[in-house]
């Protein structure tokens, strides 16, 4: 969500996850503000080869590792929603993060300029995989599924969504992009 005002900041342990919550008001004209992580989390159609692919809004931009998110999945239809309440590891892309790519990824998560009450920005800290084989501790930027929007959305048993996804035999619907609370009727992303 975009930063309008003043953070509120609400640490949770979280199976080694510390996670902070920025909240806004709900006046939707307000200017975008970074949320100030470095880093981004993401472990859906951002992800390399997913259909909103992060390299599309940030060419050349190189993953700096992998981590695990721990939460719950949930299947929206095109896109998952993940939820940190619950103890299922899933995979997650970490990248570089910039003002711009996150501005645009707001827009994506149906955050910024409208909120559509999907998703929340959360600030969490992590250890990531690096490619040479090290670990390093990030904080990165998340965006988490709201509880109404997940509410008889099914759970979904695996790490890996993009390759969960893939086995479903689903495929993007070639129309533009629409949050699940847009129109009730459209497929989701996320």
């Amino acid at each position: 969500m975009h930063v309008m005002g003043s953070f509120l900041r609400n640490y949770i342990g979280i199976m080694g996850q510390t996670a902070s919550t920025i909240t806004s008001s709900s006046d939707n004209q307000a200017a975008w503000q970074a949320c100030g992580a470095l880093h981004v989390a993401v472990y859906g159609t951002l992800r390399a080869g997913g259909v909103n692919d992060i390299a599309r809004l940030h060419p050349g931009i190189v993953r700096t590792g992998v981590t695990t998110l721990v939460g719950t999945l949930h299947d929206l239809g095109w896109y998952p929603g993940l939820s940190l309440d619950g103890t299922q590891s899933v995979l997650a892309e970490v990248y570089p993060l910039n003002d711009a790519l996150e501005q645009a990824m707001d827009g994506i998560e149906g955050i910024w300029p409208q909120d559509f009450g999907e998703y929340a920005k959360r600030i969490l800290d992590v250890k990531v995989a690096l490619p040479d084989g090290n670990e390093l501790s990030l904080r990165v930027l998340f965006y988490e599924a709201l509880p109404a929007v997940l509410q008889g959305a099914p759970a979904i048993e695996a790490s890996d969504w993009l390759a969960w996804y893939r086995g479903t035999g689903r495929e993007h619907p070639n129309s533009p992009f629409s949050l699940k609370t847009e129109n009730s009727a459209a497929p989701t992303a996320g």
